[in-house]
């Protein structure tokens, strides 16, 4: 039994030694673009712009007027706003899992027992997505505040998803997000002005691993 374990140890050392921690899949952010220049659009291509931080690993799209407003003598179309856009991604080879997130910024004040929403519809391709997440929702025990007065927000809209790529070719993945924001005043007359918009949004992919 001695001269067994005196041989096996070394080949359990050597086997130990092979063995190498798996790596995280390295996935950049490429590029973003609007994709809704049509009538009520809430991001034309020259109100729309885009930051990459020096990693590479998040984008910022920067708004002007993506926004909602109601109010006394507000024109009702007013209470809603779209904005679709695509976001380039570079994967690496293989399998790639990991949760995508959207998170929208900007500008809010609610007149009590009003109500705001973001929601997204998102598309991965090539690859799969668990399904849009749930909009997100604001209410005025949150975000009221006096006439004249801003709240600033931030908040997350992650959804998971799986690439799979087989070529070098295939690297290039496109993310289609397709946004809506809306101002909700269930039977109440408004006598104070409500705002909604977002001014900014970060792309970023996390909890990145092979599959």
């Amino acid at each position: 039994m001695k001269h067994f374990l005196a041989l096996a140890l070394p080949s359990l050392a050597m086997a130990a030694a092979i063995v190498k921690p798996r790596q995280t899949p390295d996935v950049r952010v490429v590029t973003a673009r609007s994709i809704s220049n049509g009538l009520g659009s809430g991001c034309p291509s020259d109100k729309f712009s885009v930051s990459l931080n020096q990693a590479s690993n998040t984008l910022t799209i920067i708004f002007d007027g993506y926004d909602t407003w109601l109010g006394p003598g507000t024109d009702p179309n007013e209470r809603e706003n779209f904005c679709d856009f695509e976001v380039t991604f570079n994967f690496p080879v293989g399998c790639t899992q990991g949760v995508i997130t959207t998170r929208p910024g900007g500008t809010i004040r609610l007149e009590n027992r009003f109500e705001s929403s973001f929601s997204a519809a998102y598309i991965i391709s090539p690859g799969q997505l668990t399904g849009s997440p749930p909009e997100l929702r604001f209410t005025s025990a949150n975000y009221g505040a006096p006439e004249g007065s801003y709240l600033d927000y931030m908040r997350d809209h992650p959804a998971s998803i799986r690439v799979n790529v087989n070529t070098e070719n295939q690297r290039n993945v496109l993310f289609t997000a397709r946004t809506r924001i809306f101002l909700n005043a269930p039977g109440i007359t408004a006598t104070e002005n409500s705002i909604f918009g977002v001014d900014h949004a970060d792309i970023f992919i996390g909890q990145l691993s092979s599959c």
